[in-house]
């Protein structure tokens, strides 16, 4: 099994992150990433085709904003006591409307998921709970809580399709979108930075945390009040040097994802902690993934949904 280096941590962040203040919404070139870290692309492309083959890097999707389809959207953490364990990760993840479930130490089960109002989102919130026998749980991202000021943007029926096609392959070139969706290449790529530009939906690789030996990944979460989050976040981005993406940067919490040794990932911690104006510090090491196969039918329904609304909510 081939190991990861420093170099592999350089251009995955890179890749996650580059030098934005969010995950990447474009599509980063592979000698963008080789200058950045300061290698020839050859040696980025065969990194990444090393991913590929040892099963830490899987297929590119989109992550779309919840609020730009007039949903709400949760990453809740669980304490499971579910037996067996497995079973009850794969049911987890048949629950409609579920993104991703994690798996980490200690019992801990995040789930990821969407719903169409907040009280459809509490609703599955105890089912899962039910689901996973978990007494305890918290919101570690609440969508209509962290981002309260962010609106559903209108979607046109061909915005729809375009967003559908990208949820399951995103690194599709323009070409290719364009030829499945029947428009013109041109107007594919205006009509994708229109979308990019108004954060309706990122590119993201669907990375494996729980498939290599030998390093541990963990979900370092924190709080803070709402008027110290420039210099907070500013802070710990200085400090935790381990970090290769960056969550959730909402009004008064942040979550990055840390790689290293397990003593690593706590002295990460406990750095963020030291930070004036963070409090309620939380880590939890990855342990594996269990996708959900229905996610893709039912965000896409959700999508062309809302492009209907929004076509028939236009005057005449």
């Amino acid at each position: 099994m081939d190991a990861l280096d420093n170099l592999d941590f350089d251009i995955l962040r890179e890749l996650m992150v580059g030098s934005g203040a969010y995950l990447r919404n474009d599509r980063v070139s592979l000698g963008t990433m080789a200058r950045a870290v300061g290698v020839h692309r050859s040696t980025v492309a065969d990194r990444i085709a090393k991913w590929t083959r040892i099963g830490f890097l899987g297929d590119w999707t989109i992550d779309v904003d919840p609020a730009a389809l007039d949903l709400v959207g949760a990453h809740v953490h669980f304490a499971s006591r579910a037996q067996p364990r497995e079973r009850a990760l794969h049911l987890a993840a048949l629950v409609e409307g579920v993104e991703g479930v994690l798996s980490f130490d200690q019992g801990w089960v995040g789930v990821i998921f969407m719903a169409d109002s907040p009280a459809a989102l509490a609703r599955t919130e105890t089912l899962l709970a039910r689901i996973l026998e978990a007494e305890r749980s918290s919101r570690m991202v609440d969508t209509a809580v962290d981002y309260p000021e962010t609106r559903p943007f209108p979607l046109s029926p061909l915005d729809a399709k375009l967003l559908t096609v990208l949820l399951r392959d995103s690194r599709q070139t323009p070409a290719g979108v364009a030829k499945k969706t029947h428009v013109t290449v041109r107007t594919v790529e205006r009509r994708l930075e229109r979308l990019r530009t108004a954060g309706v939906y990122y590119v993201r690789p669907i990375i494996h945390f729980g498939h290599i030996p030998g390093v541990s990944f963990g979900l370092l979460c924190f709080q803070y009040s709402g008027g110290e989050r420039g210099t907070v976040l500013q802070r710990v981005l200085r400090l935790v040097t381990n970090q290769i993406g960056r969550q959730v940067e909402a009004p008064t919490r942040g979550m990055l994802v840390i790689h290293g040794s397990a003593r690593e990932l706590s002295e990460s911690a406990e750095t963020t902690a030291s930070v004036p104006g963070v409090h309620d510090v939380v880590l939890r090491t990855f342990l594996g993934e269990t996708e959900a196969p229905g996610f893709p039918a039912w965000l896409s329904e959700r999508i062309d949904r809302q492009s209907r609304a929004s076509r028939v909510a236009i005057p005449k």
